[in-house]
């Protein structure tokens, strides 16, 4: 299961919000029926005919008995000797990737199985109200389309007008819900719903006569006119990336040359625009960059990409995937870690981000994009050659096993029933990718380009970090990433997030990212990430970073206090103005700004107005940092830190993994640091796995360790411990900063 269902499920699943109207439809709409509360229409007991399109469908449906919908087959899906190509062998080792397309399972609707009778028109109109018949168009039809000798369900009619009936109950109602409550829509809600009823169309149009083909492309044309007329909302991008598949999937099915030209333009902005897509290499989340929302966000930019073709829209993926490439680090032992300190509402890094689905999204991309070939999963033989029995066995205990009966079994088939149609963000349960790109929109050639690139033994196999190269790339002057011959660097000087509690969405009780131009990672590749920013994240009604526990965040970052508790940090400079030069052996790298006065969840604020500026100075052999942060004296500070984020391991991948030790250097020698103040410390030693870094003061500077580990609970299961440096320096006494205070170190890796 990928990542956060739970959270994104609740998220999603809320009341809808309401908004402005939308525009007219193209017909007049009916008159509003009575309500049972406000926004919710009354309960329908017959499918809607306010428009010609839904009484033409309503009219055929009537025409079809349950024979039209009794499929006849006995025969089971049996794994059975099929094609040897290696070319179909790989497209179904992707689709053996994902468990979607699902007609069946606990998890799905028994599409297979379902008595004929639950999709006649007597079985779907009742005083209970309109039924929403058991299947899900969406992922019935790829199974009905699958061509293998072991599936006797290919091409079968009645399969077929069971999606069709299906798909035109949701398609009529849906619409007739935004014609009484227009208030409703929304794209980024929305959009997905295209796909259910837009995506198989092509898969059942042959078994409808004409008239009735016309019809349901009338419908599927006026709900993607309904998702134009909404445009983009850019409060969750994610969710808006949806709209552009929706869309081609009701383009493609109604061949219209105008509605199809508009679709390409609204796609276009959300993929060129910098306010939806900065060309550093991310859809754009309030403001700032989101790993794990941007991993929901590649799964649909690699369907897209894949169904449509665009070229803009490959060519956003390709720049997702080298940015997303560069913050992915590879430990010494096998596993990956990366910053995260930056992300808007979700900690995790790149390498947990969200909808991976187990490789199957990065297995699609790297059909795409090279920046997506090292975290392709690649076949041994066995699994080639046995990809397509392995899902043939798949679909067989899909249509084995029904839903539960709340008993501690499964339905029979003559208990599958229908619910009553209701208006839900994601019809097809949790599962809005509910189909498998790689395998519905395969590219040919993919598996021929890979044995290439694997006899070539091509440097695109491994991280950009393992490849021998030594490099600094600028992405945008929003990240920096350095490989250098024994280190690797990662500067995040972009902006983070912001929210505004007059823009009409959703607030949140925390801080929306954590930057101001940070030493996101230091990498070495005996240690793997020395130093490491991270956050935990944002639910949609607390902050998971607390802030009494600010001492322990991860984030290199200027933090502090005043005498009366009021928190603030140059993490929340939310645009440090970045300047770059960057070199091919180094970088110079600059940022600064004024430190805001409160931050998000904390009702004080500073009187006092504080600036910072941080320079980096990259080259062949290291890291030097220089922080300075000045103040004008208007208030007494008890605390003042300049903040070195320690990344101990991953509690639950490395649970074997000694942490990093710390240690301070005072007088020549190296002592374990503790949470207690140390005087006089020369230089932090930093040992992890079988190497270490060492992190050198311009002079003796008095340091402590936070005073507990820091633990991320929530997406992954990073541990750290800060090392704060003193730069207030009064003796543990409160004072103002009056003027300026700075700390420059060198950061290296301890060479043998």
């Amino acid at each position: 299961m990928p990542v956060l269902f739970a959270p994104l499920c609740a998220a999603l699943g809320a009341l809808v919000l309401a908004l402005p109207s939308a525009a007219a439809p193209p017909e007049p709409a009916p008159p509003p029926r009575p309500s049972t509360q406000k926004g919710e229409p009354t309960t329908l007991t017959k499918l809607p005919d306010a428009h010609e399109y839904q009484r033409a469908l309503r009219k055929y449906m009537a025409t079809l008995t349950e024979n039209d919908f009794a499929h006849g087959v006995t025969a089971l899906v049996t794994d059975k000797n099929a094609d040897a190509d290696p070319e179909y062998q790989y497209r179904h080792y992707l689709m053996s990737l994902m468990h979607q397309p699902l007609v069946g399972t606990k998890r799905g609707y028994p599409a297979v199985n379902a008595p004929a009778a639950r999709f006649v028109v007597s079985g779907i109109e009742t005083p209970q109200g309109v039924m929403h018949p058991p299947v899900w168009p969406e992922t019935l039809i790829p199974f009905v389309q699958w061509k293998y000798p072991g599936n006797p369900y290919f091409d079968n009619r009645a399969l077929k007008l069971r999606a069709f009936v299906t798909g035109a109950v949701m398609m009529t109602m849906l619409d007739d819900f935004f014609d009484q409550v227009p208030g409703a829509g929304r794209a980024d809600r929305f959009s997905y719903q295209l796909v259910y009823f837009g995506l198989p169309y092509p898969g059942f149009k042959d078994a409808l006569p004409a008239e009735v083909q016309k019809a349901y492309e009338a419908g599927l044309k006026r709900m993607g006119e309904r998702v134009l007329t909404w445009g983009v909302r850019g409060e969750d991008i994610h969710n808006d990336l949806h709209a552009p598949f929706g869309l081609w999937c009701v383009a493609r099915a109604i061949n219209d040359a105008d509605f199809t030209k508009r679709v390409e333009a609204y796609a276009r902005a959300l993929y060129t625009d910098q306010k939806f897509f900065s060309p550093a290499g991310y859809w754009v989340q309030r403001g700032g960059p989101d790993l794990p929302f941007n991993g929901h966000a590649n799964f649909f930019a690699v369907t897209t990409a894949l169904a449509t073709g665009w070229p803009f829209a490959t060519a956003a993926l390709d720049r997702s995937y080298r940015l997303r490439a560069h913050l992915t680090l590879p430990e010494p032992d096998g596993t990956f870690s990366g910053p995260s300190h930056f992300n808007t509402r979700l900690g995790g890094p790149a390498n947990t981000d969200q909808w991976a689905w187990d490789g199957a999204r990065d297995t699609a991309a790297a059909m795409l994009t090279d920046e997506a070939v090292f975290l392709a999963r690649r076949p041994t033989a066995a699994e080639l050659r046995d990809a397509p029995g392995k899902r043939a066995r798949a679909f067989a205990e899909h249509i084995r096993e029904n839903g539960v009966n709340g008993k501690g079994g499964f339905v029979t088939n003559d208990e599958i029933v229908s619910h009553p149609w209701k208006w839900r963000v994601w019809m097809t349960y949790n599962f809005p990718a509910s189909v498998n790109p790689g395998y519905e929109f395969y590219k040919p050639g993919a598996y021929a380009r890979q044995l290439e690139l694997e006899k070539q033994k091509s440097p695109l196999l491994k991280s950009p970090f393992a490849r021998g190269e030594w490099f600094v790339r600028d992405f945008n002057k929003e990240f920096v990433v350095a490989r250098q011959p024994g280190f690797a660097a990662v500067l995040h000087t972009g902006p983070v997030g912001t929210q505004n509690p007059d823009d009409g969405m959703r607030q949140y009780a925390g801080p929306m990212g954590l930057g101001g131009g940070q030493l996101s990672a230091f990498w070495t590749p005996a240690t793997g990430s020395v130093l490491l920013g991270q956050r935990i994240g944002l639910t949609h009604d607390k902050s998971l970073d607390q802030l009494a526990a600010w001492r322990t965040w991860p984030i290199h970052a200027v933090c502090g206090t005043t005498a009366d508790g009021t928190f603030f940090t140059s993490a929340r400079v939310q645009n440090p103005g970045a300047k770059v030069e960057a070199r091919a052996a180094g970088a110079t790298v600059s940022v600064g700004g004024a430190i805001p006065a409160a931050i998000s969840g904390q009702e004080k604020v500073a009187r006092g107005k504080y600036d910072y500026a941080r320079t980096f100075e990259i080259d062949e052999k290291g890291t030097r940092v220089e922080t300075r942060v000045s103040g004008d004296g208007a208030e007494l500070l008890s605390e003042l830190y300049e903040v070195l984020p320690v990344y101990l391991r991953e509690a639950k991948e490395q649970a074997k993994a000694a942490p990093t030790t710390i240690e301070f250097r005072v007088g020549g020698k190296w002592v374990a640091a503790t949470e207690a103040y140390t005087e006089k410390v020369s230089a932090v030693q930093l040992a992890r796995f079988t190497g270490a870094v060492v992190v050198t003061f311009d002079r003796p500077r008095c340091a402590k360790l936070a005073p507990s580990e820091w633990a991320d609970t929530f997406l992954s299961r990073g541990t750290a411990r800060n090392v704060l440096i003193d730069l207030l320096e009064s003796g543990d006494k409160t004072a103002p900063l009056k003027g300026a205070k700075s700390v420059a170190y060198r950061i290296e890796p301890v060479t043998k």
